[in-house]
């Protein structure tokens, strides 16, 4: 037969051969050319697609787990704090660490300035980069009991662009209160900020507490496991007289602003890890309390209490 053998071909060939009929009634045989193995554009289209799909799933809960990894970080840092201030207050006869101090010369650890110098923000830490305003690292509470580190410093700090108050404290708290002040995490030891016709309403409004936690016994703590020691920004108000009410947001926020004039218009959560007089620590959210009664944000709640009332 005059047709091509399939016997002669090799099998590594790009083509086959197919039999077929010819016009004149004989079989003869004809070669298709063999696909290659290769995607076409609108497969490679699909896969793309598909790809993108899963991604687009996928990095909400990538970026999720990396902001719950920073606030367990800032949680652990709270709580070596909070053994620190347990060990000052076993030097100091049972008692919370104080409001201000004297600066201290750093070789020396003698008083070289009589002005006191706020603890608020800086109960611990590195050295602040106006010494003028804040203690040196030598001079804070908690010098003898942890020394300078990242320990006070939350990883997503964002500062507070208007504080300090008044310019004899430049530079503000931008770009981190870590890097301006030596440390992230507050001391609620004085009265907390409140809007003006606002105020703390166990003690009927006033917006001063007559008595705070800084410089207390343990035992004048009504409830250890709900009363605040430590907090970051955004679980409270703060401003100043030339700039009004400030709120501010670190965590779960990172792609918009720190800053806002009304808490209510802002697009995330409230949310800050807490220390505890007890010892433990917790991330709670306080967008409720500062934004459903913003004249009243420090009231008591089954999770926390900001200050101690005349009935306690």
């Amino acid at each position: 037969m005059g047709g091509i053998s399939l016997y002669n071909r090799k099998q590594n060939s790009d083509s086959f051969p197919v039999k077929h009929r010819s016009s004149q009634g004989c079989y003869g045989f004809r070669e298709v050319p063999r696909r290659t193995g290769g995607f076409t554009l609108i497969e490679l289209l699909v896969v793309i697609a598909i790809i993108g799909i899963l991604a687009s799933m996928m990095l909400p809960s990538l970026s999720g787990a990396k902001q719950q990894g920073k606030i367990i970080l800032c949680i652990n840092n709270l709580r070596q704090v909070g053994l620190a201030i347990q060990m000052y207050a076993d030097d100091h006869l049972q008692r919370f660490p104080p409001a201000s101090v004297t600066q201290l010369d750093p070789q020396t650890g003698l008083p070289v300035d009589p002005n006191p110098r706020g603890t608020l923000q800086a109960l611990g830490g590195r050295e602040p980069m106006n010494m003028n305003c804040y203690p040196n690292a030598r001079s804070r509470p908690l010098w003898g009991y942890i020394k300078p580190s990242d320990v006070f410093r939350c990883p997503d700090d964002r500062g507070q662009k208007i504080l300090p108050c008044g310019g004899a404290c430049d530079p503000d708290f931008a770009p981190s209160n870590f890097k301006v002040v030596g440390m992230s995490y507050q001391y609620n030891g004085g009265t907390p900020l409140v809007l003006a016709g606002g105020g703390f309403l166990a003690w009927k409004n006033s917006p001063v507490l007559p008595a705070t936690l800084a410089g207390q016994a343990e035992g004048w703590v009504p409830d250890p496991s709900r009363f605040i020691l430590m907090h970051e920004p955004p679980a409270r108000i703060y401003g100043c007289l030339e700039s009004g009410p400030r709120w501010y947001q670190w965590h779960y926020a990172a792609a918009g602003p720190a800053e806002f004039v009304d808490p209510r218009s802002a697009p995330a959560r409230f949310i800050s890890p807490i220390l505890f007089v007890d010892g433990h620590t917790r991330r709670h959210n306080f967008t409720r309390a500062l934004t459903t009664d913003p004249y009243h944000p420090y009231e008591e709640t089954t999770d926390w209490m900001w200050y101690k009332g005349p009935d306690k």
